[in-house]
Order: C-alpha cells, then structure tokens, then sequence
C-alpha cells in the first residue's frame, strides 16, 4: 500500500511540473526571439492654410478715375483756322490707372459767334493716314465720361472756346499701321474737320469715351 501511494505522489509531482516546464519554455522562446518592435511614430506633415480668394461682391461699380486738370501751356497742340471759322487743339495726353485720358479744344477763330450743341464727331488715323473705326461710347462708368455734362447749345464769341475729354483703356501698343496715330475732329456730325497728331493706343473697334463740347472741366462728384 505504502509502494502504492508513493507512486500516485510522483505522477501527481510530474503532472503538475508538466505546465510550469512548458509556461517557461514559452517565456525562453519569447526572450529569444526578442521583443516587438513599437510601431513607428506617424509623422505628420502640416496641411498649408488655402489662399483666399477675393471676390467683389455683386453689383460693385467700378470707381470712375479723378479728372484731369486743364492748364493750357507749350505743349498744347493746336491746329489751324479752318474755313468754318474754328480750330482745334489737343493738351498732352494723361495716363493713370490703366486708362488714358486728353482734353481736346475747339476755339472760334473767326470773327462772328459760333454755336455748338452735343459731342464732337471723332476719328482715328494710323500713321498711314488709314480710317480706323473705333466703337464711340457716351458716359464709360470707368472713365471722366461718367462726369459728362450733356449735350447743350453753346454759343462762342470770337476767340472764346470748348473743350471734350476722350478717354480709352491704356493698350500700350506702339505706333505704326493700324494703331492710331491721328485724331480727326468735328463740331458736329457731317461738318469741316481738322486733323492732329496724337498718338492714340486703339485699334479697329476699340472703345473710345467722349464727352459732350462744355465751357470747363466737370466737377469730381463729391
């Protein structure tokens, strides 16, 4: 009985070594296989802040440009008295933002009173003397002509003179065929014009803004 007994106790000792054995032959393997490597550090990139984007709002006017001032000097152009009793003139040319701007003149030369009512007739000429046909307009939101005073009747004494602005958008083009290099002027539709030199950056169906004959300059809108 005593043999007996003492053979259950070590089957039983070596059933319950068998897990402890194995629990560390689990551990040894880990320990050599070495640890898991940590998974890597995720590197983040910083997303760049979207540009804005400027929009105008809707129905914004453009801002018409500041006037030019008129003071008469050397470098007025002035042609000669025609038949009909009147001459023309051109002051140099204002350019500023993007646009171009001249006061042309009509003086009554003669010696009876002359009378004008409305805008002039205008044409453009390259160097070649060829027609251009540029697109008149009356009253460009961007321009002096947006200060237009209106036709009306003026009646000019001898000696006495009126004055349009004409305006265009600054092309920069340089002279030669095709380009304006002429201004041809007239009281009115269908009377005696007079011919200048004035360079003139349109071409065929550009758009040039004139302003009714007037006795000054129209006052900046306040």
């Amino acid at each position: 009985m005593r043999g007996r007994r003492r053979s259950a106790t070590l089957v039983a000792g070596a059933l319950l070594l068998v897990p402890v054995t194995g629990c560390a032959d689990i551990r040894g393997e880990i320990a050599a296989n070495g640890t898991a490597e940590p998974a890597p550090t995720p590197t983040l990139t910083p997303t760049p802040a979207p540009t804005p984007v400027v929009t105008s709002a809707p129905g914004d006017v453009p801002t018409p440009r500041p006037a030019p001032t008129r003071t008469p000097g050397p470098d007025v152009t002035r042609g000669p008295c025609l038949a009909s009793g009147v001459s023309f003139g051109h002051d140099p040319v204002d350019a500023a933002m993007g646009r171009r701007a001249v006061v042309i003149t009509m003086t009554n030369c003669g010696e009876r009173p002359y009378t004008v009512d409305g805008y002039p007739e205008i044409g453009v000429q390259d160097t070649d003397h060829n027609s251009l046909h540029p697109t008149l307009t009356h009253g460009d939101a961007y321009t002096d002509a947006a200060r237009d005073q209106g036709p009306r009747k003026i009646t000019l004494a001898p000696g006495n003179t009126v004055l349009s602005v004409l305006n265009w958008r600054a092309w920069n083009r340089p002279e030669g065929p095709g380009v304006g290099s002429y201004l041809v002027i007239a009281p009115a539709r269908g009377q005696e014009r007079g011919t200048l030199p004035l360079w003139i950056d349109i071409m065929e169906k550009d758009n040039l803004d004139v302003t009714a004959w007037a006795t000054s300059m129209a006052h900046s809108p306040s």
